[in-house]
């Protein structure tokens, strides 16, 4: 690994300087910039044979043999319109961010097939954690396969039986190309493959819609660490979960929540609460009559406690007392026990350099400044899919 790292790095030195980003999945690799593209230079170990493979990069060079050999000029444009198709709907890519069909899965599916046409028709027949797809038919029982691998869509891998291609497919975007294709099906036009760009409210709109809403948007801001893409995503929605559990440990009710980030100076947590202010009173229920020792436990605890604002006192057969809560208000919350979350590493010491936190229209002026952002708050509160449409 040593070895390859030391090649990758003096590669990307002689190509972009010093202006490249160093990551780690396996083994190393490095993104760089060159001329606005963005490119991962991914080293792999040359192997004989599938079983000499160390790591799942290794393994490419015999996917790239097995496409070639299998895959006509006439499926290749089938490949191309899946492809293009994917990414219209938003499920094409298996990075964290996206977590949908990597590009070999795409030539996997129209190989098994036979078309694009033939993909999406299938697709609707799909059952996530039911669905297998054996090219070669490694496996004779297919309850083996599926209880093996246990996945939404199991697609053994052609040149390894012991690698399911569409390990990386989340249920979500399964789903989600399971219902585009039925819709194209329906009703085929080019919104699947070129979805319009989405307008951004204006200012004065976007206050609107938050107070017609009636909810809480809190907006958590911290700056984006230098790191690849893969990374930060996958610390982003560990964080995100983290954060999620933090708040509903609290008894703040989250109606949703996300994470959106520009992937060079921003991240933006967004919590959309019931409230983000909760009554000082809390009940609290305790065990039951009958179980002796957790009753004088419970009692011993709250009897005469200054927390405590009624009781103790029996309800039916537990021991209930009414108390007040640590904290009733989210930002408060936030800004004292933040780093106590289930954070990713980086992001914990993004936020521990800067974490603001705000409310509702406070995000106006950070919203007006940027459009990307702009877009994706919109997306937010007032999108849904591009391709759905009623009957």
């Amino acid at each position: 690994k040593e070895d390859l790292k030391g090649t990758i790095l003096r590669l990307a030195e002689c190509i972009v300087g010093d202006k490249f980003i160093e990551a780690y999945a396996e083994h190393p690799y490095v993104e760089l910039d060159y001329h606005g593209v963005k490119i991962d230079l991914v080293p792999c170990i040359k192997s004989s044979s599938i079983d000499e493979a160390k790591t799942a990069v290794d393994r490419t060079p015999f996917h790239t043999i097995y496409i070639k050999s299998n895959l006509s000029d006439n499926l290749k444009d089938e490949v191309r319109l899946l492809k293009g198709f994917m990414k219209g709907i938003g499920c094409y890519g298996a990075e964290t961010k996206i977590k949908g069909f990597s590009g070999y899965l795409c030539e996997l599916l129209v190989l098994y097939y036979g078309s694009f046409i033939n993909v999406l028709r299938s697709s609707i027949n799909w059952k996530p954690y039911s669905t297998l797809i054996d090219i070669e038919g490694y496996y004779k029982d297919a309850e083996e396969a599926l209880k093996l691998f246990n996945a939404p869509l199991v697609v053994i891998d052609p040149v390894d039986r012991n690698r399911n291609v569409a390990a990386a497919l989340s249920l979500e975007s399964m789903s989600k190309f399971i219902s585009a294709s039925k819709f194209f099906l329906e009703s085929p036009n080019l919104s699947f493959f070129q979805p319009k760009s989405i307008k951004p409210l204006s200012a004065n709109e976007l206050i609107e819609e938050i107070k017609r809403r009636g909810s809480n948007l809190i907006f958590i801001i911290t700056k984006c660490p230098k790191v690849h893409s893969e990374i930060l995503w996958g610390q982003l929605y560990r964080s995100l979960k983290g954060l999620k559990k933090l708040i509903s440990n609290f008894d703040f009710k989250i109606i949703n929540c996300d994470v959106w980030s520009d992937e060079k100076e921003l991240i933006i947590f967004i919590f959309e609460l019931e409230n983000a202010t909760l009554p000082s009173i809390k009940r609290h229920v305790g065990p039951p009559v009958y179980i002796q020792n957790e009753v004088k436990n419970f009692l011993n605890k709250y009897l005469n406690s200054p927390i405590v604002f009624l009781g103790p006192k029996i309800e039916d057969c537990r021991w209930v007392v009414y108390i007040k809560r640590k904290y009733i208000d989210v930002k408060q919350l936030l800004s004292e026990k933040i780093l106590t979350a289930r954070l990713g590493d980086l992001i914990k010491s993004s936020l521990k350099e800067r974490c603001v936190i705000i409310e509702n229209e406070e995000i106006t002026k950070l919203y007006s400044s940027n459009n990307d952002f702009s877009i994706y708050l919109t997306n937010y509160l007032k999108g849904t899919y591009p391709w759905l449409t009623k009957e």
